[in-house]
């Protein structure tokens, strides 16, 4: 593990980290690159793998995977269901892992309710095959 460039990441989150915004600490500190499609109303994420983001038997940590997903689609929720939601519940169902390369997520809605937005996520490696699955319910808040 590169300590000097891992404190570089870490001083950049830092200076970078914005309360109430997209831009959070561990967005910026997982090099997270957010895009979003208005016309198929999808939201998609890359990050770079890291040594941070790995288990102790040095695979992708199952949070991580999830943390990923769950951001893609909590985006999703705040950008094309008119207002920001809260996940109630996530399954994630894991296909493979991978050590180096680029997590792909792309966040969809199954079923967009008024108050309940049924989602999926799929991630993606650099080879565009599926390593998880991940679907999800979230609660619209506010008003």
């Amino acid at each position: 593990m590169d300590k000097d460039k891992l404190r570089r990441q870490f001083e950049h989150a830092l200076e970078n980290h914005q309360e109430g915004t997209g831009q959070l600490f561990l967005y910026s500190f997982l090099n997270f690159e957010f895009e979003y499609d208005e016309d198929q109303q999808v939201v998609r994420i890359t990050a770079p793998i890291s040594e941070v983001m790995y288990n102790p038997i040095g695979f992708i940590h199952g949070g991580m995977i999830t943390y990923l997903a769950d951001t893609a689609m909590g985006h999703l929720c705040a950008a094309f269901a008119d207002r920001p939601g809260v996940s109630l519940e996530l399954k994630t169902q894991f296909m493979r892992s991978a050590k180096a390369g680029t997590l792909h997520a792309e966040a969809y809605f199954i079923k967009k309710g008024k108050q309940v937005q049924f989602v999926e996520c799929t991630i993606k490696d650099d080879k565009n095959e599926l390593m998880a699955k991940i679907t999800g319910t979230f609660f619209s808040i506010g008003e």
